[in-house]
């Protein structure tokens, strides 16, 4: 991994730490999960937590019923539902939005169990700066380093991650951003429509979208919403772009698996959209996606900065309060 290594431990670290347990209430550590081949890869603990697993073997895994904990054990654990699987050598990434507990940034133990809570793989992490990982050297090997920016969702063997901070700035003290939403994503016509759902104008200077885990872009200084306004940001990829439009250097579809977040320019998380692969889970990019909007209009809120998501009509830099829902099928990941 092209990385600064601060320094690396042997896999007997983490075999050590396996040992302990899993569950109180269940005699902790008694027996090795039956389960092989699934590895915690890789751990983000500061500005935006996130545990990568990986699947060394040749064929698909459930994860239905495993679950993921910190050093409180079963007291905030994630549950893994009965629709999530990691495919053969790929990789699978759950994010803070998802599980309840967060992630020491001075360092603590992460668990994966199976059903029964027999300990599947655990790694004790360091105490890390924001943004940074702790990561296997190779995916699923023995050694670990420390990464800044990390290889979120793909191979540890790939160039990192820029960290956030880097390209886009420092957020400003005096900006709130509570009320930036996302509030329309059009992959028909290609655009993204941002919602201020406060009663100030917000400067939205170096917020910027991130695409799938891997494609971000920036919005350019002297960017600003209205009270109660609304901005559309247009693909490069999309046709007839007006000429003083604001870009995102990325293409969006109507129905392919997509993650889109919106975060301040420091990486405070402030809003995020998902459709999920239907096979394959929180897998990016891929052409089951559980909701189609092509030739149906986009994805929208239901109501303007706070509402569910339905695919209804098109409403481009307006309200969404007169679209129409085109499927009456509420989107939930």
């Amino acid at each position: 991994m092209k990385a600064s290594k601060f320094f690396m431990l042997a896999a007997a670290v983490t075999a050590a730490a396996a040992m302990t347990g899993c569950k109180d209430d269940v005699e902790p550590g008694t027996e090795p999960s039956d389960v092989s081949g699934l590895f915690i890869n890789e751990v983000c603990s500061g500005g935006y937590d996130w545990v990568e697993l990986y699947n060394a073997t040749d064929n698909e895994i459930s994860l239905s019923g495993y679950h993921l904990q910190d050093d409180k054990g079963s007291e905030e654990e994630y549950t893994f539902s009965a629709d999530e699987t990691i495919a053969a050598g790929g990789f699978y990434v759950i994010t803070e939005d998802m599980f309840p507990f967060g992630i020491s940034g001075n360092g603590e133990t992460i668990t994966l169990c199976d059903e029964t809570y027999a300990v599947i793989d655990q790694i004790t992490i360091p105490a890390m700066e924001d943004y940074y990982t702790y990561a296997r050297t190779d995916d699923g090997g023995n050694t670990w380093e420390t990464v800044a920016g990390g290889t979120r969702g793909r191979s540890n063997s790939g160039t990192p991650d820029s960290i956030p901070g880097d390209n886009t700035g420092e957020k400003p003290s005096d900006v709130d951003y509570t009320g930036l939403k996302l509030n329309e994503l059009n992959g028909n016509d290609k655009f993204i429509e941002l919602y201020n759902a406060s009663d100030a104008e917000i400067d939205i200077s170096g917020v910027y979208f991130f695409k799938d885990d891997e494609d971000k872009s920036a919005l350019p200084e002297g960017t600003a919403i209205a009270a109660h306004g609304f901005i559309t940001v247009w693909s490069e990829k999309a046709d007839d772009i007006p000429s003083d439009a604001l870009i995102f250097e990325f293409g969006l579809s109507a129905d392919k698996s997509v993650k889109i977040e919106l975060l301040a320019p420091d990486g405070t998380l402030l809003d995020v959209f998902k459709n999920i692969s239907v096979s394959l889970g929180e897998t990016w990019g891929e052409d089951d996606g559980k909701y189609n909007s092509k030739d149906k209009g986009s994805f929208a809120r239901e109501t303007d900065g706070t509402g569910d998501w339905y695919i209804m009509s098109a409403t481009r830099g307006a309200t969404n309060a007169g679209a129409e829902k085109t499927d009456g099928t509420k989107i939930e990941w």
